[in-house]
C-alpha cells in the first residue's frame, strides 16, 4: 500500500512538471513571436510618383520588405498636384510619414519649419557615408552645415535627336552619334541643315512653348552663360546673360526652326515629327516603347561658356519625430534606395551615387549612361521662400514671349518686376 502511495505521488509530481513545462513552454513561444512582431519597424512612406515612375518606385519598396524582416515599408503614392500640400499639412500637424521624397528645390519650403530631422548623428548610427554621393547632389540638401536629406537621382533637361533624320542631313558622327562643338551657332546652323533636307513636315526643334519648358530651356541657356536669376532678396533675370538666352530661343521661333504654341512636345518627338528635342529625363522610358523610332540621349550640348542645364534632385527627407529607431530604420531604407539607384534609373533618373553609374548593372541599361555626366552639370535652384513664386512668374513671361510679338528685352522687364514684388510679398 505505501508503495502504491509513493508510485503515486511520483506520478502526480511529473505530471505536475510537464503542465508546467508545457504551460511555460507556449509562454515562451508566445513571447518570442510578440517580442519578433515588436522588434518590426513599420513605416509610412509618401511619394508623389504619379506617373510612370511609381511603379518603379513601388517595386524597389517590395525588394526592400523582403530583404529586411526589421523593417516593414508601407508606400503611400499621392498626385502630384497635391502632394506637397498634403505633405505640408501633415508635417505642421504632426501627422507626417516616416519617410517621404521631397525635390531638392522645395526643401527651402520644408527644412526652415523645423519640421525636418538634421541627420548627421543619424547618419552615423544607419552607416550612411555622406562621401559615396555626389557631391552636386548632396550640396543641394546641405543648410546651415547640416544634412537633411538623401539625395535620390538627378533628373534634368537633356537633348533628344532622331538618328534617321540626323543622319539624313549628314549631321552624325562616325559612330552614330551627335556631337557639338560649336555652342550656339552651329545648333543653329544643324537646324537650319535639318529644315533644308529633311521632309517639310519635320520640325527642326520641338519643346512645348508653354508651361514649364521655356523657363528650363532659358534657365539652361542662363547658366551656361554664368547668368543668375535670383540674388540674396534681388531678382536679377533682366541681365545681359537673360537677355541673351532668351534672344537665342526667340531667334529659333522667329527662324521657323521651332514651332510656335507647341503643347505636346513630347508626342511631336515621339511620332517622328521632330529632329531635336529638349525634354526632361524622365521622358526616356516614353520614347523608347515607340516601335521604330531610333534616337539618341545626351546632356544638353554646351552651347555657351558652361555646361550646366537645369535639374532637380529627388530627396528623401524624415519628417520630424520622437521615435529613435523609427528614424533610424527611415534613413537605413532611404540609404538603401539610394544603393539601388540603377533599378531606379530605369525610370529614366540618374543615380545620386556616382560608383552606381559604373555598374554592370547600369552600364547595360540602353540610353541612361549616355547623358549620366548632367550629374555633375545640374545647376540647381537658389534656396528662397520666394522661389515657387519667382518661378511661376518666369513660366508666364517666357510662355508669352515665344509665343507673341513680346520681345526679349520686353518680358523680362515685366518677369523682373513682378518677380521683385514676389519676392518683397514672401
Amino acid at each position: 500500500m505505501r508503495n502504491y502511495v509513493l508510485a503515486l505521488s511520483v506520478s502526480l509530481l511529473v505530471v505536475i512538471s510537464l503542465v508546467g513545462c508545457g504551460a511555460e513552454g507556449e509562454g515562451e513561444g508566445s513571447s518570442a513571436e510578440e517580442n519578433e512582431s515588436a522588434s518590426q519597424v513599420d513605416l509610412n512612406y509618401w511619394v508623389p510618383f504619379s506617373g510612370g515612375d511609381g511603379e518603379y518606385m513601388e517595386s524597389l519598396v517590395g525588394q526592400f520588405n523582403d530583404e529586411h524582416e526589421d523593417i516593414e515599408v508601407s508606400m503611400l503614392n499621392i498626385e502630384w498636384e497635391e502632394y506637397y500640400t498634403k505633405l505640408r499639412t501633415a508635417m505642421n500637424s504632426q501627422t507626417g510619414p516616416d519617410v517621404a521624397i521631397a525635390h531638392a528645390s522645395r526643401l527651402i519650403e520644408l527644412v526652415p519649419g523645423g519640421n525636418v530631422e538634421e541627420l548627421d548623428e543619424l547618419a552615423g548610427e544607419a552607416d550612411v557615408d555622406w562621401s559615396e554621393y555626389s557631391e552636386n547632389q548632396l550640396e543641394a540638401t546641405i543648410f546651415d552645415d547640416a544634412h537633411y536629406a538623401v539625395p535620390l537621382d538627378a533628373h534634368a533637361l537633356i537633348m533628344y535627336y532622331n538618328k534617321a533624320y540626323l543622319e539624313e542631313a549628314g549631321l552624325l558622327n562616325e559612330d552614330g552619334e551627335y556631337e557639338l562643338d560649336g555652342g550656339i551657332d552651329q545648333f543653329v546652323e544643324d537646324l537650319k541643315t535639318i529644315e533644308e533636307n529633311v521632309a517639310d513636315d519635320v520640325f527642326p526643334f520641338v519643346s512645348n512653348t508653354n508651361e514649364v519648358y521655356p523657363f528650363w530651356i532659358w534657365y539652361t541657356m542662363n547658366a551656361q552663360l554664368g547668368g543668375s536669376y535670383i540674388e540674396g532678396d534681388e531678382a536679377v533675370m533682366n541681365s545681359p546673360e537673360g537677355i541673351e538666352a532668351l534672344t537665342a530661343m526667340k531667334n529659333m521661333v522667329e527662324e521657323d526652326l521651332w514651332p510656335r504654341n507647341v503643347t505636346n512636345g513630347y508626342d511631336l518627338f515621339r511620332s517622328g515629327r521632330a529632329a531635336f528635342n529638349f525634354a526632361g529625363v524622365w521622358a526616356t522610358g516614353n520614347y523608347e516603347q515607340e516601335e521604330g523610332l531610333e534616337f539618341g540621349a545626351s546632356p544638353i550640348p554646351q552651347l555657351f561658356d558652361d555646361s550646366k542645364a537645369w535639374g532637380d534632385s529627388h530627396t528623401l527627407i524624415l519628417p520630424s519625430q520622437d521615435s529613435e529607431e523609427q528614424k533610424k530604420a527611415a534613413l537605413i531604407f532611404a540609404d538603401w534606395l539610394a544603393d539601388n539607384g540603377a533599378y531606379w534609373a530605369q525610370a529614366g533618373h540618374v543615380p545620386s551615387k556616382p560608383a552606381i553609374l559604373e555598374s554592370e548593372d547600369y552600364l547595360e541599361l540602353d540610353y541612361r549612361p549616355g547623358y549620366a555626366d548632367v550629374l555633375a552639370d545640374v545647376e540647381y535652384m537658389p534656396n528662397h521662400p520666394a522661389l515657387g513664386a519667382v518661378n511661376d512668374v518666369m513660366i508666364q513671361q517666357f510662355s508669352q514671349v515665344l509665343n507673341s510679338d513680346m520681345t526679349p528685352e520686353e518680358g523680362l522687364e515685366t518677369a523682373e518686376r513682378n518677380a521683385q514684388n514676389a519676392i518683397e510679398q514672401n
